[in-house]
Protein backbone atom coordinates (compact mmCIF):
# COMPACT_ATOMS: atom_id res chain seq x y z
CA UNK A 1 0.00 0.00 0.00
CA UNK A 2 2.79 2.47 0.90
CA UNK A 3 4.59 1.30 -2.51
CA UNK A 4 1.29 2.35 -4.36
CA UNK A 5 1.19 5.87 -2.04
CA UNK A 6 4.70 6.45 -3.79
CA UNK A 7 3.65 6.07 -6.81
CA UNK A 8 0.86 8.12 -6.82
CA UNK A 9 2.42 10.91 -5.20
CA UNK A 10 4.94 11.27 -8.24
CA UNK A 11 2.69 10.73 -10.57
CA UNK A 12 0.58 13.88 -9.05
CA UNK A 13 3.61 15.71 -9.12
CA UNK A 14 4.23 15.04 -12.73
CA UNK A 15 0.93 16.16 -13.36
CA UNK A 16 1.60 19.67 -11.51
CA UNK A 17 5.10 19.99 -13.19
CA UNK A 18 3.33 19.62 -16.58
CA UNK A 19 0.72 21.57 -15.80
CA UNK A 20 3.08 24.45 -14.75
CA UNK A 21 4.80 23.89 -18.25
CA UNK A 22 1.73 24.09 -20.22
CA UNK A 23 1.37 27.71 -18.25
CA UNK A 24 5.13 28.73 -19.09
CA UNK A 25 5.08 28.17 -22.77
CA UNK A 26 1.29 28.41 -23.90
CA UNK A 27 2.48 31.27 -26.12
CA UNK A 28 4.33 28.41 -28.98
CA UNK A 29 2.37 26.14 -30.65
CA UNK A 30 4.93 23.56 -30.57
CA UNK A 31 6.11 24.45 -26.76
CA UNK A 32 2.19 24.02 -26.02
CA UNK A 33 2.42 20.78 -27.62
CA UNK A 34 4.94 19.34 -26.20
CA UNK A 35 3.14 20.38 -22.81
CA UNK A 36 0.21 18.30 -23.95
CA UNK A 37 2.23 15.36 -24.50
CA UNK A 38 3.63 15.21 -21.38
CA UNK A 39 -0.03 16.24 -19.60
CA UNK A 40 -1.01 12.50 -21.90
CA UNK A 41 2.15 11.30 -20.46
CA UNK A 42 1.64 11.86 -16.79
CA UNK A 43 -2.44 10.58 -16.79
CA UNK A 44 -1.19 7.55 -18.18
CA UNK A 45 0.96 7.05 -15.57
CA UNK A 46 -1.87 7.77 -13.31
CA UNK A 47 -4.14 5.33 -14.76
CA UNK A 48 -1.52 2.78 -14.90
CA UNK A 49 -1.22 3.08 -11.02
CA UNK A 50 -5.01 3.50 -10.46
CA UNK A 51 -5.43 0.12 -12.59
CA UNK A 52 -3.44 -1.98 -10.98
CA UNK A 53 -5.73 -1.47 -7.59
CA UNK A 54 -7.33 -4.74 -6.57
CA UNK A 55 -10.93 -4.46 -6.82
CA UNK A 56 -13.01 -4.94 -3.19
CA UNK A 57 -16.38 -5.35 -2.80
CA UNK A 58 -19.11 -5.56 0.08
CA UNK A 59 -18.11 -8.61 2.68
CA UNK A 60 -21.14 -10.41 2.68
CA UNK A 61 -20.26 -11.34 6.26
CA UNK A 62 -20.85 -7.49 7.17
CA UNK A 63 -23.29 -7.31 5.23
CA UNK A 64 -25.28 -10.45 6.60
CA UNK A 65 -24.70 -8.95 10.24
CA UNK A 66 -26.04 -5.56 9.91
CA UNK A 67 -29.42 -7.16 8.39
CA UNK A 68 -29.51 -9.14 11.45
CA UNK A 69 -28.49 -6.71 14.01
CA UNK A 70 -30.94 -4.19 13.06
CA UNK A 71 -33.78 -7.26 12.54
CA UNK A 72 -34.18 -6.05 8.56
CA UNK A 73 -35.75 -9.32 7.39
CA UNK A 74 -39.22 -10.51 6.39
CA UNK A 75 -41.51 -11.66 3.47
CA UNK A 76 -41.71 -10.70 0.26
CA UNK A 77 -43.49 -7.76 -0.53
CA UNK A 78 -47.12 -8.32 -1.04
CA UNK A 79 -49.30 -5.91 -3.46
CA UNK A 80 -50.09 -3.19 -0.50
CA UNK A 81 -46.22 -2.93 0.00
CA UNK A 82 -45.46 -2.84 -3.67
CA UNK A 83 -47.89 0.36 -4.08
CA UNK A 84 -46.42 2.14 -0.92
CA UNK A 85 -43.07 1.88 -2.68
CA UNK A 86 -44.41 3.76 -5.54
CA UNK A 87 -44.46 6.87 -3.26
CA UNK A 88 -41.30 8.19 -2.36
CA UNK A 89 -42.30 9.31 1.39
CA UNK A 90 -43.93 6.40 1.96
CA UNK A 91 -40.91 4.14 3.09
CA UNK A 92 -41.43 0.43 4.37
CA UNK A 93 -40.53 -0.09 8.25
CA UNK A 94 -37.64 -2.16 6.89
CA UNK A 95 -36.35 0.63 4.40
CA UNK A 96 -35.59 2.62 7.12
CA UNK A 97 -33.78 -0.04 8.70
CA UNK A 98 -31.76 -0.23 5.36
CA UNK A 99 -31.25 3.50 5.62
CA UNK A 100 -30.22 3.96 8.98
CA UNK A 101 -27.97 0.92 8.64
CA UNK A 102 -26.49 2.69 5.64
CA UNK A 103 -27.44 -0.30 3.36
CA UNK A 104 -29.77 1.73 1.15
CA UNK A 105 -26.95 1.95 -1.60
CA UNK A 106 -25.60 -0.31 -4.23
CA UNK A 107 -23.94 -3.43 -2.91
CA UNK A 108 -20.77 -5.14 -4.75
CA UNK A 109 -20.08 -8.75 -4.06
CA UNK A 110 -17.45 -10.25 -6.10
CA UNK A 111 -17.40 -13.89 -6.70
CA UNK A 112 -13.91 -15.51 -8.08
CA UNK A 113 -14.58 -18.18 -11.05
CA UNK A 114 -11.85 -20.53 -11.14
CA UNK A 115 -12.91 -22.76 -13.43
CA UNK A 116 -15.40 -22.19 -16.60
CA UNK A 117 -13.80 -19.48 -18.79
CA UNK A 118 -12.16 -20.46 -22.27
CA UNK A 119 -9.63 -18.51 -24.23
CA UNK A 120 -9.39 -18.99 -27.94
CA UNK A 121 -6.07 -17.43 -28.87
CA UNK A 122 -6.47 -18.11 -32.90
CA UNK A 123 -9.85 -16.29 -32.40
CA UNK A 124 -9.11 -13.97 -29.36
CA UNK A 125 -12.47 -14.95 -27.93
CA UNK A 126 -13.28 -15.31 -24.54
CA UNK A 127 -16.21 -17.97 -23.14
CA UNK A 128 -17.69 -17.84 -20.37
CA UNK A 129 -20.08 -20.81 -18.73
CA UNK A 130 -19.38 -20.82 -15.36
CA UNK A 131 -22.52 -21.60 -12.71
CA UNK A 132 -21.93 -19.94 -9.26
CA UNK A 133 -23.92 -22.13 -7.29
CA UNK A 134 -23.03 -25.00 -5.30
CA UNK A 135 -24.53 -28.23 -3.47
CA UNK A 136 -23.92 -26.21 -0.39
CA UNK A 137 -27.05 -23.79 -1.57
CA UNK A 138 -28.83 -24.90 -4.32
CA UNK A 139 -30.66 -22.13 -6.10
CA UNK A 140 -28.41 -19.53 -4.48
CA UNK A 141 -25.02 -17.68 -5.61
CA UNK A 142 -22.35 -19.03 -2.87
CA UNK A 143 -21.04 -15.65 -1.82
CA UNK A 144 -18.65 -17.12 1.52
CA UNK A 145 -18.01 -20.93 3.02
CA UNK A 146 -16.73 -20.92 5.87
CA UNK A 147 -15.60 -23.99 8.26
CA UNK A 148 -13.64 -24.25 11.46
CA UNK A 149 -13.33 -27.14 13.39
CA UNK A 150 -11.62 -30.68 13.08
CA UNK A 151 -13.09 -33.46 11.01
CA UNK A 152 -13.75 -36.78 12.77
CA UNK A 153 -14.48 -38.77 9.84
CA UNK A 154 -11.95 -41.39 9.86
CA UNK A 155 -10.09 -40.72 13.43
CA UNK A 156 -13.19 -41.59 15.01
CA UNK A 157 -16.59 -43.05 15.82
CA UNK A 158 -19.57 -41.41 16.07
CA UNK A 159 -20.03 -42.08 19.61
CA UNK A 160 -17.07 -40.30 20.49
CA UNK A 161 -16.57 -37.50 18.15
CA UNK A 162 -17.90 -34.67 20.57
CA UNK A 163 -15.94 -35.75 23.34
CA UNK A 164 -12.85 -36.08 21.36
CA UNK A 165 -13.76 -32.60 20.14
CA UNK A 166 -14.42 -33.02 16.30
CA UNK A 167 -17.05 -30.30 16.61
CA UNK A 168 -17.64 -27.78 13.48
CA UNK A 169 -19.22 -24.68 12.82
CA UNK A 170 -19.85 -24.24 8.97
CA UNK A 171 -20.78 -20.75 8.16
CA UNK A 172 -22.53 -20.39 4.29
CA UNK A 173 -23.92 -17.32 2.68
CA UNK A 174 -25.49 -17.29 -0.33
CA UNK A 175 -27.41 -14.31 -2.94
CA UNK A 176 -30.61 -15.10 -3.83
CA UNK A 177 -31.24 -12.98 -7.07
CA UNK A 178 -34.31 -11.41 -8.54
CA UNK A 179 -36.37 -13.38 -6.29
CA UNK A 180 -35.50 -16.76 -8.75
CA UNK A 181 -32.86 -19.21 -9.14
CA UNK A 182 -30.70 -17.35 -11.67
CA UNK A 183 -26.70 -18.68 -10.79
CA UNK A 184 -25.20 -19.24 -14.37
CA UNK A 185 -23.39 -17.28 -16.14
CA UNK A 186 -22.90 -17.50 -20.26
CA UNK A 187 -21.34 -15.08 -23.02
CA UNK A 188 -18.51 -14.49 -24.83
CA UNK A 189 -16.56 -11.57 -25.79
CA UNK A 190 -13.36 -9.99 -27.83
CA UNK A 191 -10.17 -10.14 -25.97
CA UNK A 192 -6.74 -8.78 -27.22
CA UNK A 193 -3.67 -11.80 -26.63
CA UNK A 194 -2.31 -9.02 -24.55
CA UNK A 195 -4.96 -8.73 -22.22
CA UNK A 196 -5.53 -11.79 -21.52
CA UNK A 197 -1.91 -12.65 -20.42
CA UNK A 198 -1.95 -9.05 -17.95
CA UNK A 199 -5.08 -10.94 -16.03
CA UNK A 200 -3.33 -14.43 -16.28
CA UNK A 201 -6.23 -16.29 -15.44
CA UNK A 202 -7.20 -14.29 -13.12
CA UNK A 203 -11.44 -13.84 -13.10
CA UNK A 204 -14.00 -13.25 -11.15
CA UNK A 205 -17.78 -11.58 -11.27
CA UNK A 206 -18.99 -8.40 -9.79
CA UNK A 207 -22.56 -8.23 -9.53
CA UNK A 208 -23.45 -4.57 -8.91
CA UNK A 209 -27.33 -5.19 -6.83
CA UNK A 210 -29.12 -3.62 -4.24
CA UNK A 211 -31.32 -5.41 -1.19
CA UNK A 212 -34.55 -6.08 -1.50
CA UNK A 213 -36.93 -7.80 0.73
CA UNK A 214 -37.09 -10.12 2.27
CA UNK A 215 -33.77 -8.97 2.62
CA UNK A 216 -32.65 -12.23 4.93
CA UNK A 217 -32.85 -15.53 5.64
CA UNK A 218 -30.80 -16.23 8.24
CA UNK A 219 -31.38 -20.32 9.86
CA UNK A 220 -29.07 -22.88 11.78
CA UNK A 221 -29.03 -26.11 11.74
CA UNK A 222 -27.02 -28.99 14.12
CA UNK A 223 -26.58 -32.83 13.11
CA UNK A 224 -25.44 -35.01 15.92
CA UNK A 225 -22.51 -37.53 14.53
CA UNK A 226 -23.35 -40.46 12.79
CA UNK A 227 -21.34 -43.23 11.85
CA UNK A 228 -20.78 -41.94 8.18
CA UNK A 229 -19.75 -38.40 9.28
CA UNK A 230 -18.32 -38.63 13.00
CA UNK A 231 -18.82 -34.64 13.43
CA UNK A 232 -21.05 -32.47 15.55
CA UNK A 233 -21.84 -29.81 13.29
CA UNK A 234 -23.91 -26.80 13.30
CA UNK A 235 -24.30 -24.66 10.32
CA UNK A 236 -25.73 -21.43 9.80
CA UNK A 237 -26.70 -20.77 6.45
CA UNK A 238 -28.09 -17.10 5.58
CA UNK A 239 -29.20 -16.00 2.26
CA UNK A 240 -29.19 -12.72 1.42
CA UNK A 241 -31.97 -11.27 -1.08
CA UNK A 242 -31.46 -8.39 -3.89
CA UNK A 243 -32.30 -7.13 -7.04
CA UNK A 244 -29.04 -7.36 -9.52
CA UNK A 245 -28.59 -4.23 -11.63
CA UNK A 246 -24.93 -4.96 -13.64
CA UNK A 247 -22.89 -8.35 -13.60
CA UNK A 248 -19.50 -7.64 -14.59
CA UNK A 249 -16.58 -9.82 -15.27
CA UNK A 250 -13.03 -8.62 -13.91
CA UNK A 251 -9.90 -9.17 -13.19
CA UNK A 252 -10.08 -8.68 -8.98
CA UNK A 253 -6.04 -8.52 -8.76
CA UNK A 254 -5.36 -6.21 -11.74
CA UNK A 255 -8.41 -4.15 -11.74
CA UNK A 256 -9.10 -4.34 -15.01
CA UNK A 257 -13.02 -4.81 -16.39
CA UNK A 258 -13.23 -7.04 -18.94
CA UNK A 259 -16.79 -6.77 -19.48
CA UNK A 260 -20.01 -4.76 -18.35
CA UNK A 261 -22.61 -6.93 -20.65
CA UNK A 262 -23.25 -10.34 -19.18
CA UNK A 263 -26.23 -11.01 -17.58
CA UNK A 264 -27.85 -14.48 -15.25
CA UNK A 265 -29.69 -16.84 -16.20
CA UNK A 266 -31.46 -20.32 -14.80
Amino acid sequence: MSNLKSRLLRCNIACILACVSVLAHAASPAAASTASATSAAASAAIAEVLSARPIVGDDPVVIRDALAKHSIHGNAPSLRDRIRALIPSRKTPQERDLTKASLDRELVFVVPIPYGVLYRSQTHVLTINVDLSSEDAPGAILLKKTVTGPDGRGLTVAAEAKAKGYIQQVDLIGLKVDATSKTRIRGHLTLPQSVFSKVDGDFAIALICSLSPPYLNDQSEHSDPTDDEPTDITTRTSFLYTDVHAVWLISPQTGMVLSKNLHLSN
